[in-house]
């Protein structure tokens, strides 16, 4: 009979076969050591890790090797195994699964913080290929402060993101530096982004000048599907979703496909000035379908860069005239707040 965690990596990757099956475990208190218990006959006591450093060291890449994350709160350390630094994740074909349910809420148990330590990056992830599926990386303290500038850097290509919450940002100072990025993709090419939210449900204001998803280098195709982006500005009117500078592809940078991008705020006149700031590139497009939506934003992008954003149509064009709806049903349309 197959083994219980193969049956269940299988099915959280949808691809099989799976590698070696590591468990990243940091239960403390009777229950979680009692639940936990009920693996150690179901998987090598060798492959049972404290930190994510000795798990993913541990992994081979090319043979989709999974790191099973139980549903604890778990420190998140990097390279060399002690706060502060980042985890590079350059293998191929190495995957990370949350022991419990993903959703878009962002309440996965399955977490990951580094409360008393600055962390500049939660992690980079180079290599291809790789899968993350029901987790949450909580990223932002006040220990770090303004110093906490990324949760996560994207350099490869083909990973997938799955039922995941970048909740950021997570202390006060931290969202009110210019720097802050939640993620972003350097370069990158063909990630795909579902089901996951950016931001969190908290009282975190975000004030300065900052982003939830940066963009740059060469990279094209990146795929953000059912997403919710989730900022709360509040009275600030700086703060923006996306900064949009890759360098010449030709290919859409990235494709938003029935995403939300919700801004919170206390007043009409506090809403995001834009939604999108457009650092300098060339020809480069975004393109959302019809079933994107942002809210509490006065523009989706500066005039100057709205031949730059490919919206889906749902028929109409932009003089709205009847005989043009008919006739351009379907063909994307760059979007005009001044119409």
């Amino acid at each position: 009979m197959m083994n219980i965690l193969n049956q269940f990596c299988m099915q959280q990757l949808g691809f099989a076969p799976v590698g070696e099956i590591r468990m990243l475990t940091t239960g403390s208190d009777s229950s979680t050591i009692t639940a936990h218990a009920y693996f150690r006959d179901r998987i090598n006591e060798a492959n049972i890790q404290a930190s994510i450093y000795d798990a993913y060291s541990a992994t081979v890449g090319y043979r989709n090797d999974v790191i099973l994350v139980t549903p604890d709160s778990h420190a998140w350390k990097g390279d060399t195994n002690s706060g502060g630094e980042a985890l590079t994740w350059s293998k191929q074909n190495t995957h990370m699964l949350g022991m419990g349910p993903g959703e878009l809420g962002g309440y996965q148990r399955c977490r990951f913080g580094h409360t008393g330590y600055t962390m500049a990056n939660f992690m980079t992830v180079s290599g291809a290929s790789n899968k993350f599926k029901n987790l949450r990386f909580m990223h932002g303290s006040a220990t770090g402060g303004a110093s906490d500038t990324t949760c996560l850097t994207v350099t490869g290509a083909g990973n997938i993101f799955e039922w995941v919450n970048f909740a950021g940002p997570m202390d006060a100072t931290q969202s009110a530096s210019a720097n802050y990025v939640g993620v972003y993709i350097n370069g990158g090419s063909s990630n795909y982004f579902r089901k996951c939210l950016f931001g969190t449900q908290n009282a975190i204001q975000r004030s300065g000048a900052n982003c939830m998803l940066k963009i740059a280098g060469a990279g094209g195709l990146n795929v953000f599907e059912d997403c919710i982006f989730r900022s709360n500005s509040l009275t600030s009117t700086t703060p923006y979703f996306i900064n949009w500078g890759g360098t010449e592809c030709l290919t859409p940078q990235a494709i938003f496909l029935n995403c939300q991008f919700i801004n919170s705020k206390a007043a009409a006149s506090s809403a995001m000035t834009v939604a999108i700031v457009d650092s300098s590139h060339a020809n480069n497009t975004l393109f959302f379908d019809n079933r994107c939506t942002f809210t509490n934003c006065t523009d989706i992008v500066a005039a100057a860069s709205e031949t730059k954003i490919l919206w889906g149509s749902a028929g109409a064009t932009a003089d709205y005239a009847a005989v043009n709806d008919r006739a351009n049903v379907g063909l994307a349309q760059n979007p005009n707040h001044t119409t």
